[in-house]
């Protein structure tokens, strides 16, 4: 018995140790189960959405709404209820500009007509003449 309790003494660091490691698989083992949980309730509201989409107007629609919600809840705890469909309203008109072809082909004539003389020297002139600059002197 006296020998236990010098073991435990001696070897401190290994039972903390275990202890530590112990503690993380618990906690590993928690969030692999909460995030299943949470991909399985995905993977439910995705295939009721899909069930929806590909069957279209369902039986569950054709049996009135107050029959129909219980067994809803029953099937799934994650079902997500059908919001009420919206009314399509007529596409109401709206004035458009003018093309962007137009606009681009309108600048580019503007372009075209502006003369094309200039007082100052061309950009890259200028460019090439402040490079040359520092080694004149």
């Amino acid at each position: 018995m006296n020998d236990l309790n010098v073991l435990d003494q001696n070897y401190w660091f290994a039972s903390a140790s275990l202890f530590i490691q112990l503690a993380f698989l618990i906690a590993g083992v928690w969030f692999a189960l909460n995030m299943l949980k949470t991909l399985r309730a995905f993977q439910e509201q995705i295939g009721a959405l899909l069930k929806l989409s590909i069957t279209g107007a369902t039986s569950d629609r054709t049996v009135s709404t107050s029959s129909a919600l219980p067994s809803l809840a029953e099937s799934s705890p994650y079902w997500l209820a059908p919001s009420a469909p919206e009314t399509a309203a007529p596409p109401q008109l709206t004035e458009r500009g003018p093309n962007r072809i137009v606009i681009a082909r309108r600048k580019m004539v503007l372009w075209l007509q502006a003369p094309m003389t200039s007082t100052q020297p061309a950009p890259w002139r200028r460019i090439f003449s402040w490079l040359q600059a520092p080694a004149r002197t």
